[in-house]
């Protein structure tokens, strides 16, 4: 019996030992083999290191899943809407057989097409269409004037389409907000009458929800497009000068 309580206290306090000092290296106990047959240390890395495939870093992964909806959902397309947008032009007109009465001649349109696409996290990033105008289509307070500009002076019967196409947004803020009056430029290329010019438009716009409404305004010369300004002897005498004006409704397509 007392050899029995003398191994017990021994094994006990080899486990005492064993639990709180360090855990010894793997087979520390073992003797060890002889030269000859002893394998080399492991040049590998630890196990949990070198045999666990190595995991995508977080950042390109977020980045990648992040830049997915700016590339196609972020794009919203905005369209004209005809009966909300109007075309005009005005001009300066003299009529000699009337005591050289002055008068301004403004003619309207709605037949224009267009649209534009804006990319919603990055608003200041623009993308047009070219924009289309029915210039057959004007119509002011004379129909006599109308016929005459659709035949003789703008020839418009013979060459209806004019079109423009934007070129550059310079004033364009930065970081425009819904809601916001934004006034800036607008530049491209008219084609009137195979007749292809630069025009500067000034621009206001407001985005509210859905829709974007504003005024462009411009101002061009009849002779740069080789147009003459109507002169009919001893009736009138039209002022080469023309203001173009632009009241647009743009909607977003669902």
């Amino acid at each position: 019996m007392p050899r029995l309580k003398i191994a017990l206290a021994a094994l006990a306090a080899v486990l005492l030992m064993n639990a709180c000092a360090p855990a010894p290296a793997p087979e520390a106990a073992d003797p060890p083999l002889p030269a000859a047959t002893q394998p080399a240390p492991p040049t590998v890395a630890p196990p949990a290191t070198a045999t666990q495939p190595a995991l995508p870093s977080a950042t390109p992964t977020g980045a990648a899943e992040s830049a997915t909806p700016a590339a196609s959902g972020g794009l919203a397309v905005f369209v004209l809407v005809p009966n909300e947008t109007v075309v005009s032009y005005a001009v300066d007109e003299t009529f000699i057989n009337e005591n050289n009465r002055l008068n301004t001649s403004i003619g309207k349109t709605s037949q224009v097409t267009g649209e534009l696409k804006v990319d919603l996290a990055n608003p200041a990033n623009i993308q047009f269409s070219e924009f289309t105008v029915d210039l057959s289509t004007l119509q002011s307070d004379s129909p006599r004037r109308d016929n005459a500009i659709r035949g003789r002076w703008l020839e418009s019967a013979s060459f209806p389409l004019a079109q423009f196409t934007v070129t550059g947004l310079p004033g364009f803020p930065a970081s425009p907000q819904e809601g916001q009056v934004l006034k800036f430029q607008m530049t491209g290329d008219l084609t009137v009458r195979q007749t292809t010019r630069p025009v500067t438009w000034d621009v206001s716009a407001t985005l509210n929800g859905d829709r974007l409404t504003g005024t462009a305004t411009a101002f061009i010369m009849m002779a740069d497009w080789g147009i003459t300004p109507p002169n009919i002897a001893g009736i009138l005498i039209v002022k080469d000068g023309v203001t173009l004006k632009l009241d647009f409704t743009f909607q977003k397509q669902s």
